[in-house]
């Protein structure tokens, strides 16, 4: 995996996303394993309902205005860089703190911009509910040993009233901690579109 823990993206990572019709709501999910399979079946997905999808492909479901909330819902899972997968969606899902035993890591990043703005960047480790979080009024500092330490070099430390610039640095957070920025390249990954709601939900 690359050391990014002192890069910065080329682009701006939120504004890749917004562009791309996530600038009203995003939900994204890094969990540290390789097999999306697994990924996908711990989520409780449908694989009925599965099929080949890059993420360009999977937006026009994800930002159709005539499409019903309940089924614009879809999920999509890829690889995100070695070792890491990714599950997006506009609205969410019930993330499984199984994906993340055996000292794996997970991370969570998600906005409603009408609503609440950027949620707090989460950390799950070896199955633990939660285990550190950058809150969405980060003003820079961390708790002494944070996680997230090593991967803060260089961003801005007041996001007070920036919602757009807290999101990009929650991205950044995450590209550093898994080897892997957003950049064009991303939404062509092939990976699997799921067309209902994580099954026993919604």
């Amino acid at each position: 995996m690359n050391d990014l823990r002192n890069a910065h993206p080329d682009e701006d990572q939120h504004e890749l996303l917004a562009t791309r019709g996530f600038g009203d709501a995003f939900y994204g999910l890094w969990v540290e394993r390789d097999d999306i399979d697994q990924v996908a079946g711990a989520l409780g997905l449908d694989s009925r309902t599965r099929c080949d999808s890059t993420l360009t492909g999977a937006m026009g479901r994800f930002t159709d205005p005539d499409m019903p909330l309940d089924e614009k819902n879809t999920v999509w899972i890829g690889s995100h860089s070695p070792g890491w997968s990714v599950a997006v969606s506009p609205l969410g899902l019930q993330s499984d703190l199984s994906l993340c035993e055996g000292k794996r890591r997970m991370l969570e990043v998600s906005w409603l911009s009408e609503i609440d703005g950027p949620y707090p960047l989460y950390y799950f480790f070896d199955g633990r509910s939660i285990s550190e979080e950058i809150g969405e009024y980060w003003n820079g500092r961390l708790p002494s040993g944070s996680v997230f330490e090593p991967y803060v070099s260089g961003l801005i430390r007041d996001y007070d009233t920036d919602d757009e610039a807290l999101a990009h640095a929650y991205l950044t957070i995450v590209g550093r901690m898994t080897g892997r920025f957003i950049d064009e390249a991303w939404f062509r990954t092939p990976g699997w579109i799921y067309g209902v709601q994580p099954a026993g939900r919604g």
